[in-house]
């Protein structure tokens, strides 16, 4: 697949087929994740893919509370389209129930840079990962409902302890269905 059409066909995937995703492609994805520029090459990103049910369990057991924290704010911000309200609670609730889910942490709990510099370093690791999944036939969805709630870091003692804080976390299966692309917004940027 040419970049430019793994770019164009890129879908926050939020209902996944109950196929699993193999071992090598995950390796595949998330190695090709670390390829992402970084300032001053920190690298400053640590990965958690979860697959097993187990450990899938634990992780949705805490996305249920994430969903009922963001109800009222969702229903209020969708009021005019409820079923988008509804929608994305249940994809915050169940994952879209993906065959796995990757949590983006800091890898160290503090760094000389500034946090931003930090999570963009960390964003553009993920958005390789994102990229890597549509090649390999996979989506994805990025999400930060977690920390809009201030569970990030009970996340973080759950599947990382020892790391930095939460900073996303990604879905990754095989597309159940793909969403039409919205229309990209005019005048975002200027050539000088």
């Amino acid at each position: 697949m040419e970049l430019k059409d793994a770019i164009l066909s890129r879908r926050s995937i939020r209902s996944y087929t109950d196929q699993p995703v193999s071992r090598e492609d995950l390796e595949a994805i998330l190695d090709l994740g670390m390829w992402a520029p970084s300032g001053v090459n920190f690298q400053p990103w640590y990965f958690v893919a979860i697959q097993s049910r187990e450990q899938m369990e634990k992780l949705l057991s805490v996305m249920d509370g994430v969903s009922t924290d963001l109800e009222d704010n969702l229903r209020t911000r969708f009021a005019n389209n409820p079923e988008v309200a509804e929608e994305s609670l249940t994809f915050i609730r169940n994952l879209g129930k993906a065959p796995v889910c990757i949590l983006a942490f800091r890898h160290k709990p503090n760094y000389t840079k500034t946090d931003e510099t930090i999570v963009q370093s960390i964003a553009a690791a993920m958005e390789n990962i994102l990229l890597a999944a549509v090649d390999r036939g996979l989506g994805g969805c990025w999400m930060t409902a977690p920390i809009e709630t201030g569970t990030g870091d009970l996340l973080r003692d759950m599947f990382a302890p020892g790391k930095g804080s939460l900073v996303a976390v990604m879905t990754i299966g095989h597309p159940a269905r793909i969403p039409k692309a919205p229309t990209r917004k005019e005048g975002r940027y200027i050539i000088l």
